[in-house]
């Protein structure tokens, strides 16, 4: 409104303009706005304090109204506090949960010898089919879970759940100054671990790293020798490929490092979609997941390589296998696969919910043990004060960054592009 004064307007007028903005003011208008959204769907409870209590965090880090915002990020942290989360959450008595991951569990069997009085249940679904199924049941005016623990499906998750207030972030604010970028304020959530599909090796085969250049799978060595995961019935691989789409020119600058020459394009758009034919006409092969790859190349001696999550790496001893991720590879080695704490809209036991993910989390020093299911080999927790189990750490990744959005716009054409070249 500022913008629309005007300096040789009478006094008088001022002083009737300057009086309503401070009556507008002292109404309180404290609605998160960013919980609000054009379908509706977002909900004015007490779960908007997610988001708010977040941007308080935020906000005290940048230093931004540090003195206005003292009292209410006061209030909103003792009201968070584990201590006051419990007392309410044995009232609640339990917290429902809908997992991507397994670990999950893990975390739940610690949090319930922690807090016998609540009860976590778990149920294991995966990103595209939770996205349906919350959808349906908030629709149908059905809130079940209270907290979402999911991997993005080619920024449908952001697009389709997280703005229209289906899932909501939360962050506490005693522990938001020690997560790193981008999961502190640019992300669409919290991450308590993130991974990314790579190129597995058989280290009892190769004595040291086989491939340096993502084009080094389209060249003769390699010819018949390349497995993956399928991108059709698994996102985060598709998102791999989509982003090499959509950074062409870091995929057509790594092919003139590898070979010498600018890329000749052979029908195709550009040089990320060059690089998925030519992966085909070298005869890649498709296998239904990532396990499968890994079984194909690590169980005896073979020379053959595989693109699989970076966090199998810690299943080796389990399933036999000798295999070793590359952790940098030219032009970028991958997209972070991020796994996104939510608490859902109208979570019906939402202190319980609360309570739930800072155990996840860590708690404040990030010690806690509901955190030690995520912090494994292959995987890596996007806290400071959180030790790696990796010897590459976090900061050091060379990842091309997660575009959401470009991501949600591409992906349909890419899939396509797929289906095409199989």
């Amino acid at each position: 409104m500022m913008n629309r004064l005007h300096t040789n307007k009478p006094a008088k007028a001022a002083i009737v303009l300057a009086t309503a903005i401070m009556i507008m003011t002292a109404c309180g208008q404290t609605t998160d706005n960013d919980n609000t959204t054009a379908s509706g769907n977002a909900d004015t409870n007490a779960n908007t304090t997610a988001n708010a209590n977040g941007q308080a965090a935020d906000n005290a880090g940048s230093g931004n109204d540090a003195s206005a915002n003292a009292s209410g990020a006061d209030a909103a942290a003792s009201e968070d506090s584990v201590d006051a989360l419990y007392a309410k959450a044995k009232e609640e008595g339990k917290v429902i949960v809908y997992s991507t991951s397994g670990r999950a569990n893990d975390a739940a069997e610690t949090f319930m010898k922690k807090y016998p009085e609540i009860k976590v249940e778990v149920s294991k679904v995966k990103s595209d089919e939770m996205m349906d199924k919350v959808m349906k049941e908030q629709d149908a005016g059905q809130f079940n879970p209270d907290v979402i623990l999911t991997k993005e499906v080619s920024g449908a998750v952001e697009e389709e759940m997280v703005k229209p207030g289906r899932y909501i972030k939360y962050l506490p604010e005693d522990i938001a100054p020690n997560v790193d970028e981008p999961y502190r304020t640019q992300a669409e959530a919290y991450a308590n671990y993130v991974e990314f599909r790579t190129i597995f090796y058989n280290a009892k085969h190769y004595a040291e790293v086989p491939v340096k250049n993502w084009w080094d799978l389209t060249t003769p060595a390699f010819k018949g020798k390349v497995y993956t995961a399928d991108p059709l019935s698994s996102p985060a691989f598709m998102d791999l490929f989509t982003t090499m789409v959509n950074n062409s020119d870091d995929m057509a600058a790594a092919y003139k490092e590898e070979f010498g020459k600018d890329i000749v394009l052979n029908g195709t758009e550009n040089a990320g979609y060059e690089f998925i034919k030519e992966l085909f006409d070298n005869g890649l092969i498709v296998l239904k997941g990532s396990d499968d790859v890994l079984d194909a190349i690590g169980k005896a001696d073979s020379d053959a390589v595989g693109l699989a999550v970076s966090g199998d790496v810690s299943k080796n001893e389990e399933n036999g296998w000798t295999i070793q991720p590359v952790y940098d590879i030219k032009p970028k080695t991958a997209v972070p696969d991020s796994g996104y704490f939510f608490l859902a809209n109208k979570a019906p036991h939402e202190a319980a919910a609360k309570l739930f993910i800072r155990w996840m989390m860590g708690e404040t020093d990030g010690k806690g043990e509901g955190l030690a299911p995520f912090n494994e080999v292959g995987s890596w927790v996007p806290r400071s004060d959180v030790q790696t189990k990796n010897d590459v750490s976090f900061e050091s990744l060379n990842l091309w960054a997660f575009d959401g959005e470009a991501l949600y716009n591409s992906a349909p054409k890419v899939r396509d592009f797929w289906i095409k070249q199989k």
